[in-house]
């Protein structure tokens, strides 16, 4: 094997040279000022929406987040442990709800549908029928 030696670049021409570029003002092209495209002709349509009313149905719009959530009780199933779902207890929903006490603090046990898609299998009998404590997301 051969140890590789590289080439020596006193050999190179790099050909470097002063220039002045030419002036701007000069040029055959000039800029022109830019002016902005008059947006009369834009129709904006805006439209004042209410929401339909039906019994017993809220809906909810804005930027209104899950409460925040806290760690605290587990569950261990499908090989793993989860966290469940623990709430302030201003932010639990009405109806019944179970509550823990942990270092001082009263957080409620966030409780939703055996069908809603973040459902855990704990299942909690309540006054309103079966419900699932929520997994926390």
């Amino acid at each position: 094997m051969s140890t590789y030696t590289p080439p020596a670049l006193s050999a190179v021409n790099f050909g470097l040279a002063a220039a002045t570029p030419d002036s701007v003002t000069n040029h055959p092209v000039a800029l022109s000022a830019y002016s902005a495209p008059a947006l009369a002709a834009v129709a904006f349509a805006l439209v004042s929406y209410t929401l339909p009313t039906f019994s017993g149905i809220d809906f909810e719009l804005g930027d209104d987040a899950f409460p925040t959530q806290y760690t605290g009780l587990r569950v261990y199933y499908g090989s793993a442990a989860h966290d469940l779902c623990l709430v302030a207890t201003a932010d639990a929903p009405s109806g019944d709800c179970p509550r823990i006490r942990k270092g001082g603090t009263t957080y409620a046990v966030y409780l939703v549908s055996t069908g809603d898609t973040n459902a855990s299998p704990v299942r909690i009998a309540t006054n309103d029928g079966t419900r699932a404590v929520r997994v926390k997301t």
